[in-house]
C-alpha cells in the first residue's frame, strides 16, 4: 500500500495493540491483562 504512492515499507514495528501499548514487550512474548485493561475491553 505505501509503495504504491512512492514510500515503500522496509520493516514494520507494532507499537500498540488497539488503545493498549506494548511497551518494552519483546517480540513473540506475551503477557495477560491486567483486571482494568479487561475492563477496558467490555466498556
Amino acid at each position: 500500500m505505501t509503495a504504491s504512492v512512492g514510500h515503500p515499507t522496509l520493516r514494520l514495528i507494532r507499537v500498540r495493540i488497539g488503545q493498549f501499548a506494548l511497551g518494552n514487550l519483546a517480540p513473540g512474548t506475551w503477557r495477560e491483562l491486567n483486571s482494568q485493561e479487561r475492563e477496558q475491553i467490555f466498556q
